[in-house]
């Protein structure tokens, strides 16, 4: 017992800072188990992650699908972050996307001790250091990276930067630079520039403080030959001119050799691409710079030396871009809840220089590098931590020099800054949202969030008596992401084929060779599945939206796939090979047709006639007939139609878009008064229970939403 109190007397500080950051950790793990469940990693990045190291385990070494459905490698994409590899023995034990999320939630996380032991280094003091090292776990972009950004090799360096830094200032204090701490030093250091390409100017400016910092250049400099060859002659010295020189060799290569080299095959894929959308290659954002990140410092140039003598040339122009649009805010936020502490330290913020440009430089709008959400505020954290215990470190220099004998409370006065910085990283995360402060904030309140989402049910409108047929009620509206039916059909992918389907769905489908975000590949992958409100890859290439329709539109035609099954917004076409499809397009417009009634469900738009089967046995294919009449000229133009069935016993709905008006001819192509009759081809998947169903047809544009009542079918 005695041995028990002496132990926790003597690591006191250290099990506390253990306790939270056990704590934090565990809060942060059920939050991504929440965030992958409920679709929010997707392809970019987390599936990408997960895809390189399942292919690198075939014999494919970091090879990924990129936008345009080009399976090449990692650096094809301008990106060299061979940091990844080192988490090919666990991904092989667990084969999971989540691996590599948890892997980096432990070394972000617990590298709260490599600054509590970089801090009581420096300032000998652990309630000091154990206060910076909360603040740190506190502070609120680190939040963010933890628990929305999924695994970003850039993230995961940062324990091991902060771990050279932590063994160079243990060599440097106790004058022992042996080679195996050398050796542990460079090995870290490596690790660390394979994070991401630029992370080697880290290890440059980190050279540069070593150097004015850890040697007697500034103090004891002389101009004479003797006092230079001795004074390079050092192991420090030694060090930093080594780390210089490989720092500069590894940009190099990585930004002039090896990505400019491998950029073909992303331009040649974008190329297939566009030729089989028939996308004008020369009107979209730049795919076919060296590197496609050029394109985010559009207004300096489109090469890396224009861009740079054009940054060097024009201040003005830097300062309006560096300070302009939420710049500001983003600097604000960044710097703020740490009390602005690291501008104290020059000589240690420099280190985040590369970063800090690269972010704050962009003038392509919607990228949002600067902000503290994004992933890219990785590297600074560390460094901004770095400031902090040195800024502090002065302080408390000053007190010592001038206090420390004329004032009695100079010790108190040490603390105050360290408390106020811890009550600072806990203020701001509530202003500024940090996701961790708010989830324990709701879990206070008793409100935690579920591991998963459930199915949507309407047991009112399943049990209603008098429901007749021609009823309009307001039923949920069409999800733009119905995670259920999202979880559902990723089940009915098998292993090893190739996907072809939106973003968000990248993630739980990444083990596999080929996963491309729609619409490319859509007629080469052997499953295509299409979202009916995706649009990411034709954002990113500012071109026509409506070009989804068009891509749906061959695939409702193409003779080699067949609807396999939908869901909500999602539909799934399988690749069978020649079959035969009716040639009849799906959707007729008639100027004339026997009206049986008047359904009128929003905007103009009525239902005059429908057929619908008695019963569907799932797995085959029915078609509900349905035909639409526009009445007035009511604008339509956001309207989807959708299908719905209600399980009279359970409530439990399952919704679909009807994809001929989707695809073929949309409501506001309708003219006013003719007929449209809509064949919608209902293949009920096997996870739909069996029983009786109520059916509903309505409209929706994410504001308004109603839908008919149009009778009752048993599913078999």
């Amino acid at each position: 017992m005695l041995r028990f109190k002496a132990f926790v007397s003597k690591y006191s500080y250290l099990i506390i800072l253990f306790v939270f950051s056990a704590l934090y950790l565990a809060v942060n793990v059920r939050m991504n188990v929440f965030s992958y469940n409920n679709f929010d990693f997707g392809k970019f990045d987390l599936g990408n992650m997960s895809q390189m190291l399942w292919n690198t385990l075939q014999g494919r070494l970091m090879y990924l699908t990129d936008y345009f459905g080009t399976n090449l490698p990692r650096w094809s994409m301008s990106h060299v972050d061979p940091i990844l590899l080192l988490f090919l023995p666990i991904f092989v034990v667990f084969m999971h996307p989540l691996t590599l999320v948890f892997s980096q939630l432990v070394l972000v996380i617990f590298s709260s001790f490599l600054i509590y032991f970089i801090a009581d280094i420096n300032l000998k003091n652990k309630p000091i250091s154990l206060l910076i090292s909360l603040a740190y776990l506190l502070y609120p972009a680190l939040g963010y990276l933890n628990s929305r950004t999924g695994f970003h090799g850039v993230s995961a360096a940062i324990p091991f930067f902060l771990g050279a830094f932590l063994v160079f200032e243990h060599m440097y204090h106790t004058h022992s630079f042996t080679k195996g701490k050398l050796i542990l030093f460079w090995v870290l250091l490596v690790i660390t520039m394979s994070g991401k390409e630029q992370l080697p100017l880290y290890v440059f400016t980190y050279a540069v403080f070593i150097l004015f910092s850890r040697t007697r250049f500034i103090k004891e400099f002389k101009f004479s030959k003797q006092y230079i060859l001795e004074f390079l002659s050092t192991t420090v010295m030694k060090n930093v001119i080594a780390m210089w020189l490989v720092s500069v060799i590894w940009f190099v290569l990585a930004f002039f050799v090896i990505i400019p080299n491998y950029a073909h095959y992303r331009i040649e894929g974008f190329n297939k691409f566009a030729e089989q959308l028939e996308i004008d290659p020369e009107k979209v954002r730049d795919v076919d710079l060296d590197n496609y990140f050029l394109s985010r410092y559009q207004s300096f140039g489109d090469s890396y030396f224009e861009i740079i003598i054009n940054i060097l040339l024009n201040p003005n122009d830097v300062v309006k871009v560096v300070f302009g649009g939420d710049k500001i805010e983003n600097l604000q936020m960044t710097f703020e809840p740490i009390l602005y502490l690291p501008v104290a330290a020059p000589h240690v913020l420099i280190m985040a220089v590369p970063d800090l440009l690269i972010n704050y430089l962009t003038t392509a709008s919607g990228v949002g590098t600067a902000e503290i959400k994004n992933h890219r505020i990785s590297m600074i954290i560390p460094v901004l931590f770095l400031g902090v215990i040195f800024s502090i470190k002065l302080l408390n220099d000053f007190l010592n020099k001038n206090l420390e004998q004329k004032w009695k409370y100079t010790r108190v006065l040490k603390y105050v800054i360290p408390v106020l910085l811890v009550y600072s990283s806990l203020h701001y995360s509530f202003k500024y949202d940090n996701p961790v402060a708010l989830w324990v904030n709701e879990a206070l309140r008793k409100r935690l969030p579920s591991f998963i989402a459930f199915a949507k049910t309407d047991l009112e409108i399943a049990q209603q008596d008098e429901l007749k047929v021609g009823d309009i009620v307001r039923l949920s509206d069409l999800e733009n992401k119905d995670r259920e039916c999202a979880l559902k059909i990723i089940n009915m992918i098998p292993d090893g084929a190739s996907v072809s389907g939106p973003d968000y769905l990248g993630a739980h489908l990444s083990l596999r060779e080929t996963y491309a975000i729609f619409p490319a590949l859509h007629s080469d992958a052997d499953y295509v599945i299409v979202d009916v409100f995706s649009r990411k890859i034709l954002t990113i290439l500012d071109t026509d939206t409506n070009l989804v329709r068009n891509v749906v539109e061959d695939l409702i035609k193409d003779p080699n796939y067949q609807l396999d099954a939908g869901c909500g917004n999602l539909f799934v076409f399988k690749k069978v090979g020649p079959h035969e499809k009716e040639e009849i397009l799906p959707i007729q417009e008639r100027y004339e047709y026997p009206a049986k009634f008047e359904f009128h469900i929003l905007a103009g738009m009525t239902i005059v006639d429908f057929t619908i089967p008695k019963s569907i046995v799932r797995g085959d294919e029915y078609n509900l007939e349905v035909v639409f009449s526009r009445r007035d000229d009511s604008s339509v133009n956001d309207y989807i139609i959708f299908t719905t069935f209600v399980n009279i016993d359970t409530g439990e709905m399952y919704q679909a878009a009807n994809l001929p008006s989707f695809a073929l001819k949309t409501p506001g192509e309708w003219q006013e008064n003719y007929y449209y009759v809509e064949s919608n081809s209902l293949k009920l998947p096997y996870f739909i229970e069996e029983g009786d169903y109520r059916v509903f047809v309505g409209a929706s544009n994410n504001v308004k939403t109603r839908s008919v009542y149009l009778g009752n079918i048993k599913v078999l």
